[in-house]
Formats: structure tokens, sequence, C-alpha cells
């Protein structure tokens, strides 16, 4: 209730939201980081509408890899952000869950940037410690995102991945999060 009451107050204030979700280690061994996110999204947005997310952005930190130097892998955090941007269709629409920035935070490094912001549903990232070096952060900032993985011969044919086309649905919102990404570089 603490948090929710801070973000509509915010919002009541023509101020812009950064909602952190996330999980502890114990729920992360006992596979719960999706029914933990799911709970705190749903009591940290109740009472925004559609119309002032907008101004909210979601940032998704395992508890566990806060300052710890432990970092989810690239699969994991995708998995909890495309379960976050489902459960904010089922909250918003759609359009507006595509809309919505979602960062991934916790011991973000220039080790792991490439790796995170290469996955479709990861926005962006909200980093601590390795902003404390100019050094380290130029490198988070300027990350790189790499081709696929599977098709390192440069052979895409030989790739086994679903032949089937995306709809116009699920193109406007890989567009919408390139958008997203985009704009949180400038």
């Amino acid at each position: 209730e603490y948090i929710n009451c801070q973000c509509l107050r915010l919002i009541e204030n023509d101020m812009s939201v950064i909602l952190c979700i996330g999980e502890t280690e114990l729920e992360y061994e006992k596979d719960l980081a999706g029914a933990v996110c799911e709970v705190q999204l749903k009591k940290g947005l109740a009472g925004i509408s559609n119309e002032e997310m907008d101004r909210v952005a979601i940032a998704y930190e395992p508890v566990w890899a806060i300052g710890t130097g432990k970092v989810a892998t690239p699969e994991i955090a995708q998995d909890v952000h495309a379960k976050c941007r489902s459960i904010l269709a089922d909250m918003y629409g759609q359009e507006t869950a595509d809309s919505v920035r979602i960062l991934y935070g916790g011991s973000v490094s220039p080790d792991s940037v490439d790796g995170l912001l290469a996955k479709p549903d990861i926005d962006g990232a909200l980093v601590g410690g390795a902003s404390l070096s100019a050094e380290s952060f130029g490198r988070v900032i300027n990350f790189e995102v790499s081709n696929d993985e599977d098709d390192k011969d440069g052979d895409a044919e030989d790739n086994e991945e679903s032949t089937e086309e995306p709809t116009e649905v699920e193109n406007v919102g890989k567009l919408r999060r390139l958008k997203n990404k985009i704009k949180s570089l400038l």
C-alpha cells in the first residue's frame, strides 16, 4: 500500500514513476519470480489509469542481484520482463503494455549489459554500482547488441526457428520497444 500511495502521489503531482519490483533469493530459488512480480505490479499500479501509464516505467530488480555482483541471466530476465508485459497487457491493453519501458536493474555491468539489452522485452537498464566508474558506465551506456548467437557461422538457413511471420500486433510491439530502447539512449 505504501508503494502504491507513493506512485499515486507522484502521478498526481505530474511527476514520473519508476516502479521497482523483484523477488528475494529464496523466492527465486522456489521459482516464484513471476508470481511475486505479478503481485507487486498489480498492487503498485492500482488506481493508475491507462492514460497515466505514459509516465510509468517498471524496473525488474531481483533483490538477490542488487549490489551483490549476481546478475539474472538474459534468459531469466527476459522471461520475467515478458511476464510483466503480459500482466500490463491484461491490465491496460497491448498497446500500453508495448509502450511501457521495462528496465532491468540488479548488478548491471559492462559484462552483462549486452546480453540483457539484446532481449526483446528489456527496454533499458537501471544502473547502480557500474555508474560509479566513468569507464564502466561508459561501456554500459554504449552497449552492443550482437547478432543472433545461434548464427555464428553466418548461415542463417540452418537456423531451426519458426518460419511463421509475426503478426501486425507483434511487429508494432517490437517497434515500440525498439523506439523505447533508442529513447533510453538519448
